[in-house]
């Protein structure tokens, strides 16, 4: 492995790097995050080479292969494959991703002959992954037939209805969800290979968005007026004497027939074009289940490198986010179960740390989660954190109590996480974490800088926070009422001795 080069802009030629205060007015305690700016202001680096594109899915949006299925809390193939390049990781070696997404990190492994573990706990990521994952064996001539029967037959009617969550009822036009329905079962009933039928399924999958009367927008959907739940809450407004909401306008909704055709025709294009090449390479794995309970089981030093970005501590349910995803699944009593497994991201997870503990201890490792829990628990920033969005709570600006637990248990589950990185990672591994700070009833929490001093706590050996030249905005209610502040975006880059 090699020393990271990436070439840097000098912070005095653009923003100031490190924050001077963090509790908006002084109204709480900062002394204790601004220790920590102080102790890893050395290793705030700005580049050119990383920018809010490629440290997101926007750079996917029209790549081969990862455009075909959207996945907007993702990151960039190019991302990886310049972090892979920067590690010095080989075709021998092996990457793993625990919050793996819909699979940059392993595909772009993949493409580079290098072997990948995943592990992600949403059925929707996993599904996109075994579609693209076997872009080097499908049989195009099948997939080439079933595009010449999609345009020139209509699947049979069906009387079965859309699996719907509260949430999703009314999110497509009656005739583009009798569609998807009868699209759905066709797809299950044809005699076609098993790979096919799986892509067909992952292309349906991928429209659902673009033939509905909704849009992903952070952590909620957006509606459409002419959605029938839009409809009916204007009149119950109206009828009160309230103001309708106005909701988006998508423009023309496509056919579900079209959409499907324009997805595959693309992904057609993009299998022809990886098989040509014969670019296959390495072993991939992704494994389905919570970070939190598959890390502990995985062998010791078996992983040269870690690439990955957790859920933010944003509050963005991503159950909700992707709510038509997973109904289509069929994921609908176990949602609330899908919900309180993720990482304590949003203000609705209960606290885990009691089935933690009795998890570690039924593996014989209760004393390790003694351990881990001794460091965030003393960890000086997070205690003074917690204790500030205890006072503005008191003081009424926090609008949702669930924040304060969200944001204490969220470091606590990542401390849990780190920990498990370092234990399997091998001698020299580099980690790399993409995440966001965060602001919250004006106190600024520092994430990567209290992400990397839990690190280190548990033995990594801090290298480099890269920070992108876009700085993260606040929210309008933030911005009123407290003020405008640039919060960082970064890349914090550790390293097991």
């Amino acid at each position: 492995m090699q020393q990271l080069t990436l070439p840097f802009i000098p912070p005095a030629a653009t923003q100031k790097l490190t924050q001077d205060s963090f509790s908006h007015n002084g109204v709480c305690r900062e002394q204790a995050r601004l220790e920590l700016e102080q102790r890893y202001g050395h290793l705030l680096q700005e580049t050119a080479v990383f920018n809010r594109q490629i440290v997101s899915f926007q750079a996917n949006k029209t790549e081969t292969l990862h455009s075909w299925i959207k996945y907007r809390e993702g990151f960039s193939a190019q991302l990886v494959a310049l972090l892979l390049q920067e590690f010095g990781i080989q075709p021998d070696e092996t990457v793993l991703d625990p919050f793996a997404g819909s699979g940059t990190t392993l595909l772009t492994a993949q493409m580079l002959g290098i072997d990948a573990v995943g592990i992600e706990l949403l059925p929707h990521c996993y599904l996109a992954w075994e579609a693209k994952t076997a872009v080097f064996a499908y049989d195009l001539a099948e997939l080439t037939a079933m595009r010449q029967r999609i345009q020139t037959e209509q699947p049979p009617p069906v009387n079965e209805p859309f699996p719907h969550l509260t949430i999703t009822e009314s999110a497509f036009p009656p005739e583009n969800e009798r569609a998807l329905m009868a699209y759905t079962c066709w797809f299950e009933q044809m005699d076609v290979s098993p790979l096919t039928r799986q892509l067909c399924r992952a292309t349906l999958m991928s429209i659902l968005e673009e033939v509905s009367y909704t849009r992903k927008d952070g952590q909620y959907l957006r509606w459409d007026g002419r959605a029938a739940k839009i409809i009916q809450r204007n009149q119950t407004r109206l009828s009160q004497g309230k103001k309708p909401v106005k909701g988006i306008h998508k423009g023309k909704i496509p056919a579900v027939q079209d959409a499907f055709l324009q997805k595959f025709n693309q992904i057609l294009r993009d299998i022809a074009r990886l098989q040509a090449e014969n670019g296959a390479g390495g072993r991939q794995e992704l494994i389905a289940g919570n970070t939190l309970y598959t890390l502990p089981t995985l062998a010791d030093g078996r992983f040269q490198a870690v690439i990955t970005s957790p859920p933010y501590a944003n509050r963005y349910d991503y159950t909700r986010t992707y709510a038509l995803e997973l109904a289509w699944l069929g994921i609908n009593e176990d949602i609330f179960r899908l919900r309180q497994d993720m990482l304590s991201c949003t203000v609705e997870n209960k606290p885990k740390l009691e089935k933690l503990r009795r998890f570690y201890r039924s593996i014989g490792r209760e004393d390790a989660f003694e351990r881990v829990t001794a460091v965030w628990q003393e960890n000086a920033a997070l205690r003074e954190i917690n204790e500030a969005l205890q006072t503005r709570q008191q003081l009424g600006q926090i609008n949702n109590k669930g924040i304060l637990t969200m944001i204490r248990q969220y470091f606590a589950e990542m401390t849990f996480v780190f920990a498990g990185l370092y234990r399997v990672c091998d001698s020299g591994a580099y980690v790399a974490v993409i995440n966001d700070n965060v602001r919250y009833a004006g106190e600024v929490i520092p994430v990567d800088l209290l992400s990397t001093n839990l690190a280190e706590a548990v033995g990594f050996r801090p290298v480099k926070i890269y920070v992108l030249p876009q700085r993260k905005g606040n929210s309008s209610q933030q911005m009123g009422r407290y003020g405008r502040r640039a919060l960082r975006k970064s890349i914090t880059i550790w390293q097991k001795p």
